[in-house]
């Protein structure tokens, strides 16, 4: 896990001096364990290292956090024969793929996973993408051809950010980056104003004019003489998987076995491995089968509330007392977060969702603490497997649509005789959503989908890319990788092939799961009702610690009202600060003040 910089130059304008180094030193904090840069001219010849005095026509730059082969040998940029890379994120895989490439006659100086992926391009060129498992953003420079050569990970896990100015194309891990070039960055409004409104991100643009994401799941190329496009192509199609596993049974067997294979893919470090653990489902189940791999000195990591409706703490200490792990506890404040606001804000680079996004910060902050740079967590669980209360209710509405009324009944009359009676409540709550998102063009999308096309909508789309973006910026920050076995693309591919009979019971959500690890998991995790997210207690910290800054936001100069000239800070206040607010106006109100600050730091 590191960052990673690039700069192609896109005519014969000449840079700043430092600007690489700058870009690089910018997200350090991605990569505090060394440092490598290199300025390479292109001939037939290849690619050469000339530096930066040089008549060089792409730069790249590095920042190592260690993790596969420590040693000197890991270091970027890398080059092998003639192709150079610089390359965040992990390839859980590798092991596999050197020993094919072995056998297929390439050699190893390194015991690293960046020079497998450098084999793995000579041998198969953009083909090796779809070969690779794992998470990751890299350039790569191809001097034979003259190509660089981009790509990101099917569920764009590692962040890879494109932008042209002052002569170069430059490509870059964390947006701050491009506020060393020498134009301000401006703020996209149209991504602003529909945030500020209903909280949704376009995942295919960023809050920044002309900073553009490269796509999850694809590659392109461009001439490395003048940073011209040339192909792009995409390695991952899950919308051709056919959902035709209708027995829960045989889904949870599968499940099972999936998920323990990717958790031995996902344990391959140099460095210690510790689990984000919530007491939820996903986590639990992932902290569970890391420790059956036999993890002599297994750390978990937990954000407690005491004293407030989402704390956890009964859970996690029934997964713990199975586990016989390290515990590391985080309790964090409204003033805690006050004190770090500044930091939160710079180091997400956009305007987070809301404060749950802080209670991952705290964790992630405690797993630097106990000196583990890598830990696994439950991310993804609730996608893969339609796992929200919406994604039920969503199929309940196809259900009833398409005339299947004893199939509806079946599953609702199941929850209220024995089965989750939990989903009972939600209906009024879900009635509110609906009909409050009536009108949106989220919503019109999500429900003019088949039901296998919104599984994969839900995946690539709808939530999960801002929950990894909001993942990547928290641990980054205190230079943590963290790992997802959830997000393995054959175990995707495998959740889709469960149809819905097979995902719901009963009221019941992800009941594969729930199967598949009755025999690890506690019975209360295995069935538990309540679903609670990585939270904080917002209304709470809202009502008390957070008040009066935010009654003196409101009251100073602002920057947002210069790109949202209607907004009325009194109003939000009102409806966000009184007791009975609703979450929709409190994230609202969250949601200005994230974007203000933001405007004000970046913009």
């Amino acid at each position: 896990m590191c960052g990673i910089v690039a700069l192609v130059r896109t005519d014969e304008t000449s840079s700043e001096g430092g600007l690489l180094e700058r870009m690089t030193d910018l997200v350090s904090h991605r990569g505090p364990d060394g440092e490598g840069h290199a300025w390479l001219s292109m001939s037939t010849c290849g690619a050469t290292d000339v530096g930066e005095a040089g008549p060089w026509r792409v730069a790249l730059g590095h920042r190592r956090l260690s993790i596969i082969d420590l040693s000197a040998c890991g270091r970027q940029p890398m080059r092998r024969g003639a192709l150079w890379i610089t390359f965040n994120g992990e390839i859980y895989n590798y092991l596999e793929l050197r020993d094919e490439l072995k056998a297929l006659g390439h050699r190893f100086e390194s015991q690293s996973d960046t020079e497998v992926l450098l084999a793995s391009y000579q041998q198969w060129g953009t083909g090796c993408f779809g070969r690779l498992k794992g998470m990751w953003g890299l350039v790569l420079v191809d001097g034979q051809r003259q190509q660089v050569i981009v790509s990101r990970d099917r569920l764009g896990i590692k962040p890879l950010y494109q932008h042209r100015q002052g002569g170069v194309l430059a490509f870059v891990s964390e947006i701050k980056q491009l506020t060393a070039l020498p134009a301000k960055l401006r703020p996209n409004l149209d991504a602003l104003q529909t945030y500020l409104a209903t909280g949704y991100e376009d995942q295919t643009r960023t809050f920044f004019e002309g900073v553009e994401p490269l796509p999850p799941g694809t590659w392109a190329s461009f001439d490395a003489r003048d940073a011209r496009p040339l192909a792009r192509g995409s390695y991952w199609h899950p919308e051709t998987v056919i959902a035709d596993i209708d027995c829960p049974n045989e889904a949870g067997e599968a499940l099972a076995t999936a998920l323990r294979q990717s958790i031995k893919e996902h344990l391959r470090s140099d460095v210690p491995v510790g689990c984000a653990l919530s007491g939820g489902l996903d986590s639990s189940s992932v902290a569970m089968l890391v420790a059956e791999e036999g993890s002599a000195s297994l750390n978990t990591f937990t954000a407690l509330f005491p004293g407030e409706h989402i704390d956890e703490r009964h859970f996690v200490e029934m997964a713990l007392a199975r586990l016989k792990a390290t515990p590391h506890f985080a309790t964090p404040t409204a003033g805690q977060f006050l004190e770090e606001f500044d930091r939160f804000v710079w180091m997400h680079d956009e305007p987070v969702g809301s404060l749950s996004q802080y209670a991952g910060w705290a964790v992630a902050r405690l797993t630097h603490e106990a000196n583990v740079p890598v830990t696994l967590n439950g991310q993804g669980g609730d996608e893969v497997l339609a796992g929200y209360w919406q994604s039920l209710f969503t199929w309940y509405r196809s259900l009833a649509r398409g005339g299947h009324l004893l199939t509806l009944t079946r599953h609702v009359a199941g929850a209220a005789l024995g089965g989750n009676s939990e989903m009972l409540k939600q209906v009024p709550f879900m009635l509110r959503r609906y009909r409050s998102r009536l009108g949106s063009s989220t919503l019109g999308r999500v429900l003019s989908l088949s039901d296998q096309q919104r599984r994969v909508f839900e995946i690539r789309e709808l939530h999960l890319p801002r929950l990894l973006k909001w993942d990547d910026r928290n641990f980054m920050a205190f230079s943590v990788e963290g790992r997802y076995p959830f997000l393995d693309h054959q175990l995707i591919e495998l959740c889709l092939r469960m149809t819905p009979e097979a995902l719901y019971r009963a009221g019941w959500v992800k009941e594969p799961l729930r199967r598949g690890l009755k025999s690890v998991l506690p019975e209360a995790i295995a069935r538990r009702r309540s679903k609670v997210g990585l939270e904080t207690p917002q209304g709470t910290w809202l009502r008390t610690s957070l008040r009066q800054r935010l009654e003196a936001w409101a009251a100073a100069p602002a920057a947002l009202p210069e790109f949202c000239p209607r907004l009325d800070f009194s109003s939000l206040l009102a409806e966000g600060l009184v007791p009975w607010a609703s979450n929709e106006a409190q994230a609202a109100l969250l949601r200005h003040w994230f974007a203000d600050a933001w405007l004000k730091r970046f913009c």
